[in-house]
């Protein structure tokens, strides 16, 4: 492994060395040796079992930490973490201030995510988390105006969660953030007219769940993301 290392750096691919990096974590995974929330082992460690050099390897583990699956603790070591949905979150934050993205687009894959994990919820029933939904729902219809934001959040985000998909969830949570905020902006537009027709697509998503009927609560889905991306592009929100 040594020699196959050296000739990596040697010929100046030691942007590549995290990817050796990862594979060793990989395999420390694999037979039990670290698990989320782990200590990996330590520079020297493996300086010594990868035969790279210390610049190399602070470099990888940097890679690691900015990609959000290492988190470094000062005085103890860097440990194995799951930070990857805070990672992408910057990365799409970036995008909407470059301009290479916008609300509607945030809006159009968010709503993807969605009919995604109902599909997924709906084939596997929770009474528990399905009557936990419906009680955000309640709160909902009883909130004041400026709580609003926050609870419609928390539908969709409990909505995705209860799919029971890791990956739809670490996505959302990428997302959620600037959805919420997209959301905050776009309440300062949104007629009571439009507020109330929202506000029966989330309850006729959640009835639809209830009865596992996916066709309608697919569409209901649709035409609550239709709303918003329609009041998106008519306002110009985030433009």
């Amino acid at each position: 492994m040594g020699e196959k290392t050296e000739k990596t750096e040697n010929t100046g691919e030691s942007e590549k060395v995290y990817f050796l990096v990862i594979e060793y974590i990989k395999e420390l995974v694999k037979k039990g040796d670290v698990k989320f929330g782990g200590k990996i082992p330590s520079e020297r460690e493996l300086m010594s079992t990868l035969g790279l050099s210390r610049n190399s390897i602070r470099e990888a583990l940097r890679t690691l930490e900015n990609m959000g699956l290492l988190e470094c603790r000062q005085g103890q070591g860097n440990f194995l973490v799951n930070h990857i949905g805070q990672s992408l979150s910057s990365l799409f934050s970036v995008l909407l201030f470059t301009k290479e993205s916008n609300y509607v687009e945030i809006s159009q894959l968010r709503r993807f995510i969605e009919i995604g994990a109902f599909l997924l919820a709906a084939k596997n029933p929770d009474p528990e988390a399905r009557e936990e939904l419906g009680e955000i729902l309640d709160k909902i219809d009883q909130c004041q105006a400026k709580e609003r934001v926050k609870l419609d959040k928390q539908f969709h985000d409990y909505l995705i969660q209860i799919s029971g998909n890791h990956l739809l969830v670490l996505l959302n949570e990428a997302l959620s953030e600037l959805f919420e905020t997209m959301i905050s902006d776009y309440t300062l537009h949104i007629t009571q007219k439009n507020w109330d027709r929202l506000l029966k697509c989330h309850r006729r998503v959640y009835d639809c769940l209830i009865k596992n009927d996916v066709q309608e609560g697919v569409k209901a889905i649709r035409e609550h993301y239709n709303i918003i991306d329609e009041d998106l592009n008519a306002y110009q929100i985030g433009e």
